[in-house]
């Protein structure tokens, strides 16, 4: 009996013995959780400060891990991305890169005495939530398992796209450095060979003229002298070019009106461009006045008239116009040539062949020319750009292929020429909230405009071409208010996509831009009178400025009650909401909601379904018997979403899920306002 009793007691001490075991083990793995969830804490702390974002994926490209960064680079929510790949992120094309990357990095680390901890770092174009592009830099290595096989891939990406830009921006900068170091060069030697083969010529030309006086009429001789004296004429015009290509010819410049110098030359310019050649001239309402060479400014535009009809062999129009602008800082960087400051225009523009651009680049060139053998020199535009430069001006030429070109010349404006017209006092451009479809050929204008328009408070859609436009407003259901196109683009212009769009959101209001002048467009009869058009280059707040006239009046900030009884979720909808340019005020519940819309104008209420007092769906049965004309959005992550359909059946115009992104939230807003208004 003492034995079993011996034993059991046993029994129970090594049982007690276990328990505190347990319970101390129990105790190391809280402490152990714990730890792990302080680590992670930090960690997602950490990364939340982090602007790149930080990823995991497998071996089929699905994600497995995603920083909050992403947020901000992507506009996907973490959540959202675990439930792609990273093919979602890229175009078809930038996808099949990455994946001939991938098999080759796999096969580089899977070989014997590889180093796994190689990272491999790529530049590539991704794309954002809606669709917008940017350059990025994504450094990535593999994950290994314990048995050394790998099982996916770690990294970061950065964005990039500002660093591109300005490396973009450097590059352009270099290039036109060289060439304006080359001209100089070639300027420095036409110069001094003009001035050599001057002296010459002062001898040939001048013994010429005697051998011809002293030669009686009949002589066989005078014919022959005639011919040596014509050739050293025409060599002293060609050195007069070379002179003016340089900058080296001795200018005599004096204050004098553009308006009258182009007036004078009306009945000359016709009879040299001849009877096929309409021209046309609208000078500016002022009277310009610039410090300047008549003689030679009379030169610049005889060349400028002269290739103008070579460029039209079957005849066409010449449109020959002056007005006075501004140029600012924005532009000056652009345009290294070029000074901040007022400027006399001179335009000249033809419905000729036009150019691609790498004819433009070169067309300054000396000697460079598209004629034939024989029919011109290749110093004329060479020469306007030397006495456009020496004269402290600049010139631009805009030009498409069978659209015709246009030169544009920049003159400094003296104070005489603003006497007239006083600068008009800068107003703040009122801003806006609605949705601009910019469509644009060329990738740097378009992202400037829709950068610039983003800044007044637009949403913008861009569109490379007239075929992706049309495609985007027949898939997208917001509403697009105006279309911002270039007039040429190839394949459709834009009075063409205009039309097009018409059919598919009839409403849309149109502006167009252009490099050609105004006058130029209707000029080419590309549009009609009194259509709406900015000229390009334009500042932000001019483009802004249009787009609004365009528009119309701004209509008053929208009254948006939110009700929630989570005052985070209150504060986050009223940021987003205040960032819209909306005015918002808040509810706790459905009942201080109900005495809000009835004491107040309210435009829109976004309540949620389930809170204290007064639940959201009862709140909006009370609303839509006494309020019908306001818009309601119910949002709410409770049941799976249940409450939302319920909420929909009850009256709300639109139903969210929780947790929701602010690019989301201002599209519904956006949406349902339009929609009661």
């Amino acid at each position: 009996m003492s034995t079993i009793s011996d034993a059991e007691a046993a029994l129970r001490r090594e049982n007690e013995t276990l328990l505190v075991r347990i319970a101390e083990l129990e105790r190391h793995v809280r402490q152990s959780e714990q730890a792990t969830r302080e680590a992670n804490e930090r960690c997602l702390g950490i990364a939340k400060c982090i602007p790149d974002t930080l990823w995991s994926i497998d071996l089929s490209g699905r994600f497995t891990d995603v920083s909050p960064g992403v947020k901000r680079t992507f506009g996907w929510t973490a959540a959202e991305c675990m439930e792609l790949n990273y093919r979602d992120f890229v175009r078809p094309e930038e996808a099949v890169r990455i994946g001939l990357i991938l098999n080759e990095e796999l096969e580089r680390a899977t070989a014997p005495e590889s180093d796994r901890n190689f990272v491999r770092t790529l530049e590539c174009e991704l794309l954002r939530k809606d669709g917008t592009s940017f350059w990025a830099e994504v450094n990535a290595s593999f994950i290994w398992s314990d048995d050394g096989t790998p099982i996916g891939c770690t990294g970061v990406t950065r964005d990039i796209t500002e660093r591109k830009q300005t490396e973009a921006e450097r590059e352009k900068l270099r290039a036109q450095l060289a060439h304006a170091q080359k001209m100089e060069s070639v300027g420095r030697l036409a110069g001094g060979i003009a001035h050599d083969f001057n002296n010459l010529l002062t001898v040939i030309n001048g013994y010429a003229s005697l051998g011809l006086a002293g030669l009686r009429t009949g002589d066989p001789l005078r014919d022959q002298m005639e011919e040596i004296r014509k050739a050293g004429e025409r060599a002293a015009e060609l050195t007069r070019q070379l002179l003016a290509f340089s900058r080296k010819q001795l200018l005599q410049p004096r204050i004098l009106s553009i308006n009258s110098l182009l007036g004078d030359m009306q009945s000359l310019l016709r009879r040299l461009v001849g009877e096929d050649v309409e021209v046309r001239f609208s000078p500016a309402t002022e009277d310009l006045k610039v410090c300047a060479d008549p003689h030679q400014l009379e030169q610049v535009v005889m060349n400028l008239a002269v290739n103008s009809k070579d460029a039209m062999p079957g005849g066409g129009r010449l449109l020959i116009e002056t007005s006075l602008v501004e140029r600012d800082e924005s532009y000056a960087r652009l345009h290294p040539e070029a000074r901040p400051g007022r400027y006399a225009l001179l335009a000249v523009s033809d419905t000729g062949v036009g150019m691609d651009e790498v004819m433009q680049q070169r067309i300054f060139e000396p000697f460079f020319t598209t004629k034939e053998a024989g029919k011109g020199t290749g110093l004329g535009l060479s020469m306007v750009q030397g006495i456009v430069a020496q004269s402290g001006g600049h010139i631009n030429v805009y030009s498409e292929l069978g659209q015709g070109t246009t030169f544009k010349i920049y003159l400094p404006a003296l104070a005489e020429a603003t006497t007239e017209v006083e600068k008009p006092v800068a107003l703040p451009v009122p801003r806006g909230r609605e949705t601009i479809l910019v469509v644009e050929d060329q990738e740097e204008v378009r992202r400037f405009a829709a950068a610039a328009l983003k800044a007044y408070g637009y949403r913008v859609i861009e569109a490379p071409d007239a075929g992706a436009a049309v495609l985007i407003c027949e898939q997208e259901s917001a509403c697009i208010h105006l279309v911002l196109t270039d007039v040429v683009m190839p394949h459709m212009n834009g009075r063409e996509l205009v039309g097009r769009l018409a059919k598919v959101r009839p409403g849309i209001k149109a502006l167009f831009m252009s490099g050609y002048t105004d006058n130029a467009i209707l000029h080419h009869g590309v549009l009609n009178g009194g259509t709406d058009f900015i000229e390009k280059p334009f500042a932000p707040e001019e483009l802004a400025g249009k787009i609004r006239a365009v528009l119309g009046p701004s209509a008053p900030a929208a009254r948006i009650l939110v009700a929630d009884d989570e005052a985070g979720v209150r504060g986050f909808l009223r940021a987003v909401l205040k960032q819209g340019g909306y005015e918002v005020t808040e509810a706790a519940d459905g009942r201080q909601a109900l005495q809000g819309v009835r004491a107040a104008q309210v435009d829109l209420v976004i309540t949620d379904l389930v809170m204290p007092e007064q639940e959201g769906l009862e709140a909006i049965r009370i609303l839509r018997r006494e309020a019908p004309g306001v818009g309601i959005i119910a949002i709410s992550g409770a049941f799976g979403g249940q409450f939302l359909k319920v909420a929909h059946l009850l009256g709300a115009d639109a139903v969210l899920s929780k947790p929701v992104s602010k690019e989301l939230l201002l599209a519904k807003v956006a949406e349902v306002l339009v929609r009661r208004r």
